[in-house]
């Protein structure tokens, strides 16, 4: 197995394992910063999937600065 996969599928653990927290009912503040790790790691393991592994969503992420 690439490290590219091992890293995207590690990404992917983190997204299920903070959707198990989501589901809890947490707090709101806990809630948002959850949703923030969910969306963070979908997007570098979406972005390891791709082919050569650029983001290709332009400026609207962080991984451009």
């Amino acid at each position: 197995m690439l490290a590219t996969d091992k890293i995207s599928n590690a990404f992917k653990a983190i997204v299920e394992e903070a959707e198990k927290i989501a589901q809890a009912s947490p707090s709101d503040d806990v809630a948002k910063a959850v949703n923030t790790i969910i969306s963070i790691a979908k997007h570098q393991s979406d972005i390891r999937g791709l082919e050569g592994g650029k983001c290709s969503s332009g400026s609207k992420c962080g991984c451009h600065s």
